[in-house]
């Protein structure tokens, strides 16, 4: 004869035990799923930074072409949603500062948009 207590225990072990499982997978596929997007954001930053690099290089070296497509390059990853939104004001005034000081505001503004307004600062050569 088995006691009333350990029949209790017994029933109450085989009916939660399904649920104490389908928990552990729950927790599981949530901590899975949380290191799947810090990654993919991982990937977008090291793509992003890899094309802000080239760019930057582009523009750099003072061939036309390249300038040309550094600058393109660069706004158009500034509107693009491989940036993330805390590396935007990084693109951003680093495309100020090399694009335009590089190419100047009236053709960066025709390489960027045509209906863009360029505001221009102050500059170190006057």
């Amino acid at each position: 004869m088995i006691p009333t207590w350990m029949a209790v225990v017994g029933v109450i072990v085989t009916v939660l035990s399904p649920f104490l499982a389908l928990g552990g997978v729950a927790l599981g596929a949530y901590l899975s799923r949380k290191s799947d997007r810090e990654l993919d954001t991982w990937r977008h930053r090291e793509e992003t930074m890899r094309m802000v690099r080239w760019a930057v290089e582009q523009i750099l070296e003072g061939e036309e072409a390249g300038t040309d497509a550094g600058v393109v390059t660069l706004r158009s990853l500034m509107r693009s949603e491989l940036l993330q939104p805390e590396d935007y004001d990084l693109v951003a005034a680093l495309t100020a500062a090399v694009a335009i000081d590089r190419v100047g505001p009236a053709a960066y503004a025709e390489l960027a948009e045509e209906d863009i307004d360029v505001v221009e600062g102050d500059s170190a050569d006057g």
